[in-house]
């Protein structure tokens, strides 16, 4: 499977072949867009690179590079089950708190758990992220009011 830039980097040379038409098809003088030589000789450049020889490595580099990408999935397995374990010990809060609010007051808990008809998404719902807030809060300003 090609990366996008490749795919991309043979687009664009095929758009220029077809804007700078086939060998042979003008009379005399070049071959590249307007006439001009050094549109030859920038797509010579751009687009004829020399095949790269296959990367070969050792067998201490190879054992070295395999060593590194499973700790690197080690790392990333980790970082997921950490944000895993902090995901389920949120929502193991809001059980306790929505049993506690159930228990202290069954009409705020009622008034909790509906969800307003009418309400208008931008202005009145607030998308699940996991970024910060634009505006953090400041505990001194709250604390003064």
């Amino acid at each position: 499977m090609s990366s996008p830039f490749i795919r991309s980097a043979v687009t664009a040379k095929t758009a220029l072949m077809r804007a700078a038409g086939r060998p042979g098809m003008k009379k005399g003088g070049s071959t590249s867009l307007n006439g001009d030589a050094r549109n030859d000789l920038i797509k010579k450049v751009l687009f004829d690179a020399p095949a790269r020889p296959p990367v070969r490595l050792s067998s201490e580099d190879m054992a070295r590079h395999e060593t590194i990408e499973r700790a690197w999935k080690l790392v990333r397995q980790q970082h997921k089950q950490e944000q895993a374990a902090g995901l389920a010990r949120k929502f193991e809060m809001m059980r306790k708190a929505n049993a506690e609010l159930e228990a202290t007051s069954p009409l705020l808990f009622k008034h909790s758990q509906t969800k307003e008809r009418n309400a208008v998404f931008p202005r009145q719902l607030r998308t699940l992220t996991d970024t910060p807030p634009k505006q953090i809060w400041n505990y001194r300003e709250a604390t003064k009011a």
